[in-house]
């Protein structure tokens, strides 16, 4: 069932919306004041929470992005980054380096979604996840996706800046393969992490259009792994209490609203996840 938000998926989400704003207006004190009238409520407390010295870096933000966007199978200012090709596995690399400068705790599971992971004062609650993906249909922009793990990884560090302890984990995830390019599969490392039994074994025998399989193609990356293990992907119940994620709106309505950030937007869930 689904549960109400808590405070730290709202504190993160009050990040992502400093990020978008400071992004948008390179304005610390506009983003503040932006955040607070989306938020109801000052953006930091006297005493309690995080302190009162929230600056996004966005100019180290848009680095990353732009770093990011040199892993490409295409010349600037296109971005083709598909799954398990080398510029796939140079991208998983420095996404990893990034959360390991953070202090996060990092890790893979069988088929390379990546996590993330601050620990909370009280690690045995259902953490608040995070994230996006990183793969690029040929020839699309550096923002698609990106943002939303890049953002992730930048809200944690303001957080972080903040002196801000969590009591539930914060957990950012770099989701394997969300665009269909390859095996002409949407949403595939996501899809196996909700338990969908039928790409478990759609997976077992899919191949691409040089005929290479699944697996070959994911032991080509590094991530040698038999058919059991993609059981292991599937996430077991209550492991995440929430999860948010920002990404570029694929469409015209925000703009067309007026808004004055008619590119981003955040999608909020929470969820008890099933195996």
């Amino acid at each position: 069932m689904p549960s109400k938000p808590n405070a730290a998926s709202r504190l993160v989400f009050l990040a992502f919306l400093l990020v978008i704003s400071a992004a948008a207006a390179n304005d610390d004190a506009a983003a503040r004041r932006t955040m607070e009238q989306f938020a109801g409520f000052p953006a930091s407390d006297d005493g309690e929470g995080p302190s009162s010295d929230f600056h996004v870096d966005s100019e180290g933000l848009q680095r990353q992005i732009d770093e990011l966007a040199s892993f490409s199978d295409s010349p600037a200012p296109s971005v083709t980054r598909v799954l398990y090709t080398d510029k796939d596995v140079q991208a998983r690399r420095y996404i990893k380096g990034i959360m390991n400068q953070l202090g996060l705790v990092v890790r893979e599971d069988a088929v390379g979604n990546i996590f993330g992971r601050w620990e909370g004062s009280e690690p045995g609650l259902g953490a608040v996840a995070t994230g996006s993906h990183v793969d690029a249909i040929p020839f699309s922009g550096k923002f698609d996706g990106v943002v939303g793990v890049l953002g992730a990884l930048e809200a944690i560090s303001l957080l972080k800046r903040s002196a801000f302890l969590p009591k539930r984990s914060l957990e950012v995830i770099m989701f394997t393969s969300e665009e269909p390019t390859r095996f002409g599969i949407s949403c595939l490392g996501s899809r196996l992490m909700a338990g969908i039994e039928e790409l478990a074994q759609s997976l077992r025998k899919v191949v691409d259009n040089q005929n290479v399989s699944f697996l070959d193609a994911a032991e080509s990356a590094g991530y040698k792994l038999n058919l059991e293990d993609l059981h292991s992907v599937f996430l077991k119940t209550d492991k995440y209490s929430a999860f948010i994620e920002l990404h570029i709106e694929q469409g015209p309505i925000l703009e067309k609203e007026g808004s004055r950030y008619p590119y981003w937007h955040c999608y909020c869930n929470c969820c008890s996840c099933k195996s």
